[in-house]
């Protein structure tokens, strides 16, 4: 609610003024959310081409470890995959667009070459280093999809927000200045007419 205003001339150039700022923001706001809209349904797509990806990859991969599981069995793979573990550093920084903060994830490329697995290349089979050359390459995917889905939450979240911003000042605060304006000036309209009505019976006792 907004307090009581003094009724006066001042005020209701003020409260003209604070509409111009508001229909402004509006207007602002309004363009931030079409380009995040935009923006959504392109995170959108990237979002679907992604997970197809991904299941695309994910299917290879498990294809590859059957195969490797049925021509050579679970000790070699297992020996393979104790070699070939490393430790994963990834860096976390922002982005700033339109204001909202995106996360992005920094990390060195994960498909390795079959010399840097860790181990020794003619001890293993073509089937064992298939399967780690899959699995790598479905994990690289997954780590892009985090950024990819991250994303489109947070713009989904930042229409919300912004909607409801849209909404307060065109239905809330923009329709109650405007209220406020129209009282004043009736208000200032009734005194400029009794002050004309009293000059006039002034100006007729007078003559």
């Amino acid at each position: 609610m907004m307090e009581t205003i003094g009724q006066t001339r001042m005020n209701l150039l003020l409260l003209k003024r604070q509409i111009q700022v508001a229909e402004r923001g509006l207007e602002l706001l309004r363009n931030k959310r079409e380009a995040l809209v935009r923006e959504f349904f392109t995170m959108m797509d990237r979002v679907i081409e992604s997970r197809e990806k991904m299941e695309h990859a994910m299917g290879q991969a498990l294809s590859s470890l059957a195969l490797a599981l049925g021509m050579e069995g679970r000790a070699p793979l297992r020996s393979a995959g104790y070699a070939a573990k490393r430790n994963l550093p990834i860096e976390v920084t922002e982005r700033n667009v339109w204001g909202v903060r995106f996360l992005d994830l920094h990390y060195t490329p994960l498909v390795r070459s079959l010399d840097a697995r860790g181990y020794t290349p003619s001890a293993v089979s073509s089937y064992i280093d298939e399967t780690a050359h899959r699995f790598e390459v479905v994990l690289e995917l997954i780590l892009r999809s985090i950024v990819v889905e991250m994303r489109l939450k947070k713009l989904g979240s930042e229409i919300k927000r912004v909607t409801r911003r849209i909404n307060a000042l065109n239905e809330v605060m923009i329709p109650l200045l405007r209220r406020e304006v129209r009282k004043i000036r009736q208000v200032l309209e009734e005194r400029e007419r009794e002050d004309l009505f009293r000059m006039k019976r002034f100006k007729g006792k007078t003559c």
